[in-house]
């Protein structure tokens, strides 16, 4: 595998602090909830297995690898603590809003270009298209993988480029720029639970065992990365350099990713997990000093794909909004409800727009207000709905909506400059 160290003694490793007998964290690593997400995969591969059967399993999932080069790797996952805070860390670049829009636009809205490919053009004039090995992909091609993208592949890049930013400097679990990130780590980011089964089904007992995600949310993840490895970005975006505004150009992968593996010699293929990093147009804005991060609520990552639909496109839309109000601190502008359901990529359908988009929109606001999601939000145009007509004036109806108080502090404590220290002046005696 691709980064093995070969031929290190034992010692040697321990010596260079690759195999520490004790990692120094705020708490010991066999604790750590994420390290113990490793133990369990092995765990439930081996459920039900005798002690020979675990040891040959073993033996085969690492066969033809030097032992010392397995133990780095392992040691790369197991060094991963984490500690979820009600916010997290996200990148907000200019791409990250493109393949956010790309993944949630109507398949109609990509398009043919000159070259003879399929792309989406974002808000922000970026332009997303989908290749492989830096071909763009064949229309009939594209439009299989198109299809493939969704509110699912946005919650997974928020959570491993929002990983990436916390780890990138830890060099306990980063690798030439790339950070490791568990398969599981991610769908308990989401809140998914593992499926678990009666341990003795007959005897009337409720003990239960877990045999760990269903192999559906483990694919989809698997699937979500290989989709934002595909979106390509290119366009024109904006930086401050030096405090002026400067063009710059972007064109390649938004992610990339390699797969962090074994086969055994009975055929499986157990995936640990994920060596993760953005795509080179990162680079591009931080060699200028350009760092676009937002502040993002945990809970959002838990909302349900398919039952909290527009609930989870106006929240990811509104960590956008409020990292941009955060550079004034101007967090109380309204926003006009169409302006907010088209950046949001919830399309306002005039024939059910009355009876099922308003409920609809004004339960999510309520619902993300509810979780502390939202601090507040009001309508400053009141509409009169016992109106005959009235889908107009709550299209144009002007909206505050506030994020809670202690994102704002977040951001706060992040946008104002640090305090001069004044001098004492000196006292002359004389």
């Amino acid at each position: 595998m691709k980064g093995q160290v070969m031929g290190k003694e034992q010692q040697e490793l321990e010596q260079l602090q690759l195999i520490p007998d004790k990692v120094t964290t705020d708490f010991d690593v066999g604790d750590s909830e994420i390290s113990s997400l490793l133990y369990q995969t092995l765990a439930e591969r081996t459920s039900g297995m005798d002690e020979d059967q675990k040891a040959q399993y073993l033996a085969d999932l690492f066969e033809d690898s030097p032992i010392e080069a397995v133990e780095i790797e392992h040691a790369l996952f197991e060094r991963i603590t984490t500690e979820q805070n009600s916010h997290f860390t996200i990148t907000s670049y200019h791409p990250d809003r493109a393949v956010r829009e790309a993944s949630l636009a109507r398949k109609n809205q990509w398009k043919s270009t000159d070259g003879g490919e399929l792309s989406y053009v974002a808000s922000n004039e970026l332009e997303v298209y989908l290749a492989k090995v830096g071909r763009p992909l064949e229309i009939s091609e594209a439009l299989k993988e198109i299809r493939k993208l969704n509110e699912s592949t946005v919650l997974t890049a928020r959570i491993i480029l929002g990983l990436w930013n916390t780890r990138r400097y830890n060099k306990q679990v980063s690798k030439e720029g790339s950070v490791a990130i568990l398969l599981d780590e991610i769908l308990q980011w989401q809140g998914i639970q593992k499926h678990s089964r009666v341990a003795h089904p007959g005897t009337g007992t409720n003990k239960r065992y877990t045999d760990g995600y269903r192999p559906e949310h483990r694919q989809r993840v698997i699937q979500d990365l290989a989709l934002l490895a595909a979106c390509h970005v290119r366009g024109t975006c904006k930086i401050t350099i030096r405090g002026k505004a400067t063009s710059i150009e972007v064109d390649g992968p938004y992610i990339r990713y390699d797969t962090v593996s074994r086969t055994t010699s009975w055929g499986d293929k157990v995936i640990l997990g994920f060596l993760v990093a953005p795509g080179g147009w990162i680079g591009t804005y931080e060699q200028h000093q350009n760092y676009h991060l937002a502040q993002i609520d945990n809970q959002i990552f838990t909302l349900n794909p398919q039952n909290d639909r527009y609930a989870l496109r106006l929240a990811l839309y509104l960590t956008e909004r409020w990292r941009e109000q955060a550079k004034d601190g101007n967090f109380s502008t309204p926003i006009i409800m169409s302006d907010l359901l088209a950046a949001s990529m919830i399309e306002a359908e005039k024939r059910h727009l009355t009876s099922e988009i308003v409920p609809r929109i004004e339960s999510a606001l309520e619902r993300l207000e509810s979780m502390g999601i939202i601090g507040k939000q009001i309508c400053l145009t009141p509409v009169d709905k016992a109106q005959s007509r009235w889908s107009k004036d709550w299209l144009a109806a002007r909206w505050e909506i506030l994020p809670p108080l202690d994102l704002i502090k977040a951001y706060e404590a992040v946008m104002s400059p640090p305090k001069k220290r004044r001098r004492k002046a000196r006292v002359i005696k004389g």
